[in-house]
């Protein structure tokens, strides 16, 4: 009895279950437009991850201009995930990755010239997700109608999940309480 006295004592002692270390956040992978690995949910900064589809590009434009005021910090990162299943023949993906990475060269001058930001798709990398890998590993089983947001922590874990945003203020209030 006096063994497991001291144990418990231990325990309570050393703060469990409250200081128990929480277990790491499972990592999430994609491919962005060049087939460099991207960790969705990595650590040292807060990411923001967007779902969107080719029926969503001027929603996920508005919303991705609601963040640019965050872009050049180096605490935060953006990554779009594109729904392009079943979309996309394979023959065709080519066409599709090249003209993401023109929209891309565009976004990049234009932050360039209206915020002074150098290369903002270093830290905005666009996954075509052709498969539905990735857009599974982050819950997206369906094809949505409106823009999607989930928002990492710098440890990589989700802190915030928003389904059917339509308002871009929406995004940049949730931003000002996160950062």
């Amino acid at each position: 009895m006096n063994a497991a006295r001291v144990g418990l004592a231990a325990l309570l002692l050393a703060g469990w279950p409250h200081n128990a270390r929480a277990a790491a956040p499972e990592p999430i992978q994609g491919q962005d437009v060049d087939g460099h690995a991207v960790a969705v949910n990595g650590k040292g900064h807060y990411t923001v991850v967007m779902y969107t589809n080719p029926d969503l590009e001027d929603q996920s434009r508005a919303m991705t201009l609601a963040m640019d005021p965050y872009r050049s910090r180096s605490d935060f990162a953006l990554i779009r995930v594109v729904d392009l299943r079943g979309d996309v023949p394979p023959q065709m993906r080519g066409m599709v990755r090249g003209q993401i990475r023109k929209e891309m060269a565009r976004e990049n001058k234009r932050l360039k010239d209206q915020r002074g930001i150098a290369n903002a798709s270093a830290r905005a990398p666009i996954i075509p997700d052709f498969s539905g890998s990735t857009l599974s590993a982050l819950g997206w089983d369906s094809t949505y109608s409106q823009v999607h947001l989930v928002v990492y922590d710098e440890h990589g874990k989700e802190i915030k999940r928003l389904a059917d945003v339509s308002d871009p203020k929406l995004v940049a209030k949730t931003l000002n309480a996160i950062l």
